[in-house]
């Protein structure tokens, strides 16, 4: 299948691409500031857990269940830092391809082009790993909800056998 969308011989970038870029920009950068500001919220709750979790001795409870609330808030805490870590890489890589199309509609070049079009497949690369990640994270928590029911059915049949 033929496209219009191409490169011309002389390194000048025709305007059918850098329309139809032009017109994925907007919505890349709408997707970036999401991607940051959920990064902000989840440090906030990182922070937050964090806290919650150093003052929970001062509320009066014994020292076991403190050392629970203080460990509990605090893997919490750093469950929501690694999250805003895994949401910031794709929101810089958005934010940069919106950055290098305006480049590109600046100034018409292969390299623009070319900068903004590495950009995007950094971030679709990720974007992949990411699926690969949670794919084998859904198969192995299929797998150990299947041993655990296994295991519960098991003890349950030798205690009532």
């Amino acid at each position: 299948m033929e496209s219009n969308l191409s490169v011309s011989p002389g390194g000048a970038v025709g305007a059918a691409v850098i329309d139809q870029l032009a017109r994925t920009k907007g919505w890349t950068r709408f997707l970036s500031v999401l991607l940051w500001i959920g990064s902000v919220f989840l440090i906030m709750g990182a922070l937050a857990m964090m806290a919650m979790g150093a003052f929970a001795g001062s509320i009066g409870e014994e020292v076991s269940q403190q050392f629970a609330a203080i460990g509990g808030a605090v893997v919490v805490g750093v469950f929501y830092l690694l999250l805003a870590l895994v949401y910031i890489y794709p929101a810089l890589k958005l934010g940069n391809f919106s950055s290098r199309v305006s480049d590109l509609m600046s100034v018409p070049s292969e390299s623009n082009l070319i900068a903004a079009l590495n950009e995007q497949r950094a971030f679709w690369k990720y974007m992949g790993i990411w699926m690969i990640i949670g794919i084998a994270l859904y198969f192995l928590i299929i797998i150990g909800a299947i041993i655990t029911v296994g295991v519960a059915g098991a003890a349950a049949a030798a205690k009532g056998g």
